[in-house]
């Protein structure tokens, strides 16, 4: 490890100021007493890990190109050039790094365990809340656009079959934080933010949470570099993570820890990366089952600590993709812990409060089954509609009222890149996570407007249908569901840009890195924290039939891009079932028609 200095314990203000902050909480006094907006302070488990892996890539193949420009193909001691120098000023472990590179790069010499520490820092990720962006964005002030081939290259000579298996465990662990894990910052909650807790706990709950986050980790990398002596590394991880997640569920101490919960969802993350067809969703299913079955044994117990309060929330939102993908209600013991949990909880933040309004909603759709055919509710289809139009307007009026911390920008660039950005516009904001929060309620309304379509169409025709006659009641709302639908579809598509890491907004120093333009490479390589988040909404958002043939076209190729730089498998996937459903579709509704399949 590298040590480079204590890590300030300051608030962000405090520290850009270089002023003596005093610490308070929630808000740091010096910000109270100016008028700024504090944004809080470090999470202390976020400032562990640091990720070189981008610098190091680009750096090597700087020296390569610079080898091979050369005269001579040996190695010299020539003074470094000034910008070398800079960069070595900056990051002292970089030469070490590079060199350790180059040698990998000349003789084909695996790592070692010592020569791990090159890829640690103790002062923590040199990634900004959220955004997982590449290094070189922040040293730079702007985008690297790295080869996709030659970093697959690269990370291949990295991860080669005759490094140590040591070496390899801890790369992927690595991939993991830098990749999966957000950090506690302004309006944002953290995500994953607790793993190097459990890490650090008891050896034999650390070890089922070590092996879980492994296999996830070793799976990322092995699918972004083709490396298959990787990829059957990560699946013998997989494999003992089920059966240690299986011993652990015959021991009732062991299954009521934060680590066999959080094992269980890590899993789940294991088969989005592999995801290959129908099997690995079912996989995906027994996963995220599993982790219900787990919160439901787990009871009240589980809110004594915020750690426990925290993966609670987490699992919830799991189980509600799940519920959406097979229109199924929540369990309603999930349901009534929710409510106990909210005794605990000061406050409800837009999450919850989104979450609650999910529950409803796939508890409509249960009760108005949008797949049967012919009507069947004559005496309550006017009661669901009432409920349903008015739950869409509670969603309406709580995303409009948020504080500034949560609202975005819209920038409309006719410029922008039109594989990156679709019809020139997209949004900026806080980070991905809330970005992610935004599409949530997006994908909950879209899916409302499909309850709210289905009775109107299927039960008010042949109940009402002079309600539907020029000036009736429903003819507006008719309308009215199918502009609501297209405006959040065309918001999750904004949201993409930033999911997909080519946007970068700064809360805490007001900084922004965008490139969207056009020359801007819609397949570089990108961390898989926001595209993991977006995936199901821009399927959702794709399998809508108003879609016209290039709106299809944009995401489909989106989902395609994430699979190429992030290694999501599942998007893929989702790719494909688009494509395959979209002639089905059509033929079987009116272009008017908006009804999406099972999300």
């Amino acid at each position: 490890m590298v040590y480079c200095g204590r890590p300030s314990a300051s608030c962000a203000q405090c520290r850009t100021s270089k002023r003596r902050c005093d610490k308070a909480v929630p808000f740091c006094g010096q910000c109270r007493r100016t008028g700024q907006n504090c944004p809080g302070y470090h999470d202390p488990s976020s400032l562990i890990f640091r990720d070189e892996t981008t610098r190091v890539i680009d750096r090597a193949r700087t020296r390569k190109t610079r080898r091979a420009n050369s005269p001579s193909s040996q190695r010299t001691s020539a003074t470094p050039s000034p910008a070398s120098f800079e960069l070595s000023e900056q990051h002292t472990n970089t030469k070490a790094a590079d060199d350790l590179v180059d040698g990998i790069m000349e003789d084909g010499s695996p790592l070692g365990p010592e020569d791990m520490s090159m890829f640690l820092n103790d002062t923590g990720m040199l990634w900004e809340p959220g955004q997982l962006l590449p290094v070189s964005l922040l040293s730079s002030g702007k985008p690297a656009t790295p080869s996709l081939d030659f970093d697959g290259q690269v990370l291949s000579m990295l991860i080669s079959p005759t490094m140590p298996s040591q070496s390899v465990d801890e790369l992927g662990i690595n991939y993991f934080m830098a990749n999966y894990v957000i950090k506690v910052s302004g309006p944002c909650p953290g995500v994953f933010n607790y793993a190097s807790n459990i890490l650090a706990g008891p050896v034999g709950d650390a070890e089922l949470a070590r092996v879980a986050i492994r296999a996830v980790g070793l799976a990322g990398l092995a699918s972004t570099t083709g490396a298959d002596s990787v990829m059957r590394k990560a699946r013998s991880s997989y494999a003992q993570a089920i059966e240690r997640v299986n011993v652990a569920l015959m021991n009732a101490r062991v299954v009521r820890n934060d680590s066999a919960i959080f094992a269980v969802m890590v899993l789940g993350l294991f088969e989005s990366i592999t995801c290959s067809g129908d099997e690995s969703l079912e996989a995906w299913k027994c996963d995220i089952n599993g982790a219900a079955s787990l919160l439901m044994l787990r009871g009240t117990s589980q809110f004594r600590t915020r750690q426990g309060l925290q993966i609670f929330g987490e699992a919830v939102s799991h189980v509600l993709t799940l519920c959406s993908r097979y229109d199924q209600p929540v369990p309603p013991r999930l349901r009534y812990l929710r409510v106990e949990m909210e005794r605990k909880v000061n406050g409800k933040s837009p999450s919850w409060i989104l979450s609650t309004a999910h529950i409803e909603v796939m508890n409509l759709y249960n009760q108005v089954q949008p797949e049967h055919e012919t009507p069947f509710l004559a005496g309550e289809w006017e009661t669901l509609l009432s409920h349903a139009t008015e739950l869409s307007q509670r969603l309406e009026n709580l995303f409009a009222e948020l504080p500034m911390s949560w609202r975005f920008k819209t920038v409309s660039d006719p410029t922008a890149n039109p594989r990156l950005v679709f019809q020139g516009k997209y949004h900026i904001y806080y980070n991905t996570w809330i970005a992610k929060v935004w599409d949530g309620m997006r994908a909950c309304r879209i899916i409302l407007n499909q309850v709210i379509y289905c009775p109107l169409l299927r039960e008010g025709l042949a109940w009402a249908p002079h309600e539907f006659s020029d000036g009736g009641a429903y003819t507006s709302l008719l309308q009215r569901t199918s502009d609501t639908t297209t405006e959040m579809r065309d918001g999750i598509l904004a949201s993409v840009p930033q999911m997909l890491g080519f946007i970068q907004d700064e809360a805490t120093t007001g900084a922004s890195y965008i490139d969207c333009s056009s020359s801007a490479d819609p397949t570089r390589l990108v961390p898989a924290s926001g595209v993991y988040f977006v995936v199901w909404y821009l399927y959702l958002a794709g399998s809508l039939p108003i879609n016209m043939r290039e709106t299809r076209f944009w995401i489909v190729d989106r989902l395609r891009a994430i699979r190429s730089t992030t290694s999501i498998q599942k998007a893929a996937y989702l790719a494909d079932m688009i494509e395959k459903d979209a002639g089905r579709l059509t033929a079987m509704l009116p272009t008017s028609d908006f009804l999406p399949p099972a999300f």
